[in-house]
């Protein structure tokens, strides 16, 4: 049938974000990604931007360059190491999944540690008639572009 062509990277995987993610949290694996409280509900992203932090820090575990490992858009030793991209990726698999919701966006201003906290939502039904939180993160011109090639995350 549709095979790929001799050479080609292989598709990228089909991935369901909130059991990978939640196993994620709960493997302690990555610094920083932790949950809030003892149901499990919330949990804590380390968000650094990355213009803000020195090389040394996180740079090869993260979340995000496993996210991106995960659904084939990196592959180490073959692709260029685009820690941004992978950030970019997960921000939009997070903000088009009806199993997560953006409950803090951090501090506004420069503080040492930034994060966000997100909430893994029951039956993957997001809370529709809730209003987003006042600083929900709206994504900029450059943000939406960079969410029309993440087709990380299936409309479920």
């Amino acid at each position: 049938m549709n095979q790929p062509a001799p050479g080609a990277p292989p598709p990228p995987r089909r991935v369901r974000l909130k059991p990978w993610l939640v196993a994620q949290v709960n493997s302690c694996q990555y610094p920083g990604l932790q949950w809030v409280n003892g149901e499990r509900k919330f949990f804590y992203i380390p968000w650094r931007h990355a213009t803000r932090h020195g090389p040394s820090q996180d740079g090869d575990n993260t979340i995000f360059k496993a996210w991106a490992k995960e659904t084939g858009k990196y592959t180490e030793g073959v692709d260029e190491a685009d820690p941004a991209k992978w950030k970019a990726n997960l921000r939009c698999a997070l903000n088009k999944s009806r199993d997560f919701r953006l409950i803090y966006d951090g501090p506004r201003d420069m503080p040492p540690q930034p994060y966000k906290i997100y909430e893994v939502c029951s039956n993957g039904s997001a809370p529709t008639e809730s209003q987003p939180p006042e600083d929900y993160n709206v994504c900029t011109e450059e943000e939406e572009e960079e969410e029309k090639q993440c087709s990380l995350a299936p409309p479920w």
